[in-house]
């Protein structure tokens, strides 16, 4: 396959396309948190294929999937779109909502499952240089750039719907043909750390709070590579781990509950030190390998298997480590995850003068097993996914270029699971147990055109 190449003027023209599109979407990240599109993907087609790898059309996406495939792009191509989520979860009623491990009375009550609704904006660009190719993508929900909700495994909580996908998501790459047929691609997904510390002073006057936070930037390498043979296409990746971590150290003191010694007459007052620790967002390191076959009719098949390193996994909730008073001190359930292997398959065909595609992936249960008052709920999920595409020619007059058109529909459906715990005093007890089920609904529309 031969490599694009251009004269200096278009050289410079592209470099100012990407620096001002990379500006832009940069001034945007620059109060973002983390990123990760592993839940539903990033635009129509890939999110359709579900993960599985006929990826041979330069879409912007690859530049998570796979960057590798950045380099079979030839034109400068754009795109944008948008999608919503929906999801639908078992209720869980008449459980033990608190007990003596909470620090509180033994209570029962309704967990609510009624999440917010995930909804946001995906862009994309590559942009061929000479022997190379740079590639932006990413997501931006609307109303924030990151919602960041902590929780306590005491309650029960669909942990990884619950906030996992609500972030912004930038990255960027660079794709090269590095022998004919053989090519490589390098990524990062940037996202920032985090740590605090404050101090406090409770008295009746003056109370006060200061405040120093340090913010560091941070990148999960993404590595990719692909080699097409006849009508088969084989690749590899590589995701490294991504784990938005965020500790806060605190010292209060607490003068207003001030007091004097009669011998003395000296004067003191408690000071409570504490160290708190939790992973915002994380998302685990992945090695994925793939093959699609072409066929002549434009029949597309591709076949792709992940390994997820979720043993490793951070969940939201922090432990809180005194450090005084003396004798204070925490403890969160134990919670053991597991790695899995992830298949997926996806189609592409057409039909007249649409692109339909279809896909489905399989996400088993990551916990192993946890401690009776820690509710992690976890099963399997089964996501079917249908889409198409259409090219439009003379777009109302706007464009010379065709613009594509990609809609797509992602159905996630949880496998129902019934929850017994042995001990009545345990948070998610309930007499003869409640079942945990559930699907979601993703729905999304993009555009794209080359320039």
């Amino acid at each position: 396959m031969s490599s694009l190449r251009v004269h200096s003027p278009t050289f410079m023209k592209r470099m100012r396309v990407f620096l001002i599109f990379f500006g832009l979407i940069c001034l945007l990240a620059a109060k973002i948190f983390a990123s990760q599109p592993d839940t539903y993907g990033i635009g129509s087609r890939v999110s359709v294929m579900t993960g599985a790898s006929n990826l041979t059309k330069a879409d912007p996406a690859v530049t998570y999937e796979n960057p590798s495939f950045l380099s079979h792009a030839k034109t400068i191509h754009v795109s944008f779109g948008a999608m919503t989520t929906f999801d639908f979860f078992q209720p869980i009623r008449d459980v033990v909502v608190q007990n003596e491990s909470t620090g509180k009375s033994l209570q029962y009550g309704d967990i609510q499952t009624d999440y917010t609704n995930l909804s946001g904006v995906n862009f994309g660009l590559t942009l061929p240089i000479q022997k190379i190719t740079l590639g932006v993508t990413g997501f931006m929900p609307y109303g924030s750039l990151a919602s960041v909700n902590t929780f306590e495994n005491y309650i029960p909580v669909y942990g990884f719907y619950f906030n996992r996908p609500k972030r912004f998501a930038l990255i960027s790459g660079v794709g090269v043909e590095l022998f004919e047929n053989f090519s490589l691609g390098i990524s990062g997904n940037f996202y920032l750390k985090s740590g605090a510390n404050t101090k406090i002073n409770l008295n009746n006057e003056n109370s006060t709070v200061d405040l120093a936070m340090d913010i560091k930037p941070a990148v999960s390498p993404i590595l990719g590579a692909n080699y097409t043979w006849d009508s088969w296409v084989f690749d590899a990746t590589y995701h490294g781990e991504l784990n938005y971590a965020m500790t806060l150290q605190s010292k209060a003191d607490l003068t207003f509950m001030k007091s004097t010694d009669e011998d003395t007459g000296e004067v003191s007052f408690p000071v409570m030190s504490f160290l708190t620790q939790t992973s915002m967002f994380y998302d685990p390191q992945m090695i994925g390998v793939g093959v699609t076959r072409l066929f002549t009719n434009g029949l597309s098949l591709g076949f792709k298997l992940v390994w997820k390193n979720w043993e490793k996994y951070k969940a939201s909730f922090s432990k809180v480590e005194f450090s005084n008073p003396e004798g204070m001190s925490t403890k969160i359930p134990d919670i053991h995850f597991k790695d899995i292997w992830v298949p997926s398959v996806g189609i592409e065909f057409p039909i007249q003068k649409l692109w339909m595609r279809t896909g489905y992936r399989f996400e088993p249960e990551h916990v192993k097993d946890q401690e009776a008052n820690s509710n992690f709920l976890d099963t399997h999920v089964h996501v079917l996914a249908m889409g198409f595409g259409y090219s439009m020619k003379d777009f109302f007059g706007f464009f010379e270029n065709p613009i594509d058109i990609d809609i797509h529909g992602q159905y996630h459906k949880l496998t129902k699971k019934h929850v017994e715990k042995g001990d009545s005093q345990s948070v998610g007890y309930k007499q003869g147990g409640f079942d945990i089920d559930g699907f979601v609904t993703h729905f999304g529309l993009s555009f794209s055109t080359s320039l």
